[in-house]
């Protein structure tokens, strides 16, 4: 059952997403923004999850990608990734990767860098350290610093994804002073090099 708050949210997702299509047709500054495909909840993941991707199948800018995780696809795709009952941070889904340290080139044969997770089990979204992931599975009994961005995927895309908080998204995964880099020369010179921030920026979500 989705609450007033939680549909006020989804409604505010899909006013935005569609708008930023427009926005991105119209100017091709080279975001991708994918419609999502119909979906049915089952048990074992947050049903947000299902509500977010009906919307959104896939976003990708220059820095970050989102995208539906292929375990919600269905009971069959989840239950077919591996179980690891050892994982000190309980099962989760990736449904970002940030892609400022790939090379454009190969963005086809690589996945991603560091990810922001869903976690099954409490509903939030998170992102860790690659390095103080594989400490904290080293030393479970240890305290890492574990950025938890939203108490829900409906929360985390329509404020760090969709919202005027992306920056802070960038600042923390990527680190201060990225999200400043400008375009030094062509069409977009002097406008910012993050495609995603550009288009937020386009459409007056964030300065």
């Amino acid at each position: 059952m989705t609450d007033d708050a939680t549909a006020a949210r989804l409604d505010r997702i899909r006013t935005r997403f569609a708008r930023l299509k427009e926005l991105e047709a119209e100017h091709g500054f080279g975001v991708v923004l994918a419609d999502g495909v119909p979906l049915e909840p089952f048990p074992g993941v947050p049903e947000g999850a299902f509500e977010v991707f009906r919307i959104i199948g896939r976003i990708e800018g220059s820095h970050f990608r989102f995208a539906q995780p292929p375990e919600i696809g269905s009971p069959a795709a989840l239950e077919a990734q591996p179980d690891n009952p050892h994982d000190p941070l309980g099962p989760a889904v990736s449904i970002g990767c940030e892609l400022h340290s790939v090379p454009p080139q190969l963005r086809d044969e690589i996945d991603g860098g560091e990810g922001v997770s869903l976690d099954l089990e409490e509903g939030d979204v998170y992102h860790i350290d690659p390095d103080d992931y594989v400490f904290l599975y080293e030393h479970p009994d240890e305290e890492v610093d574990i950025h938890v961005f939203a108490p829900d995927i409906v929360t985390f895309f329509d404020e760090y994804v969709l919202g005027d908080k992306y920056p802070e998204l960038v600042d923390t995964i990527l680190g201060p002073g990225v999200r400043e880099q400008r375009v030094r020369k062509g069409r977009f010179q002097g406008q910012y090099a993050d495609t995603w921030l550009r288009l937020l920026a386009t459409a007056g979500i964030v300065a």
